[in-house]
């Protein structure tokens, strides 16, 4: 039995109550790009994705080697007072 003979058996056996879930899901696949893609346009496609999230994190890596934290030596004290700042409290 093929998956489509499978599929059609399943959905012969559905009440009709759910039918509308069905065709809304398979309305959804069927209008989805990456459903009529080959083997080969979903590997370039992958592959593609792979290379821009490469990409971002090395952008993120340099950001972050030249523009480093500037974590000022009496962070306690900034932090205390921008808290005092924003919320009213005594120091």
């Amino acid at each position: 039995m093929t998956l489509k003979e499978e599929a059609y058996e399943l959905i012969n056996k559905l009440p009709d109550k759910v039918m509308a879930d069905v065709v809304k899901s398979l309305k959804v696949k069927a209008n989805d790009p990456k459903t009529w893609e080959t083997p080969e346009q979903e590997r370039e496609r992958e592959a593609r994705e792979l290379e821009e999230r490469r990409r971002a994190f090395r952008e993120l890596q340099e950001m972050i080697r030249t523009n480093p934290l500037r974590i000022p030596e009496n962070y306690e004290e900034v932090y205390a007072e921008g808290m005092a700042r924003k919320y009213g409290l005594v120091k």
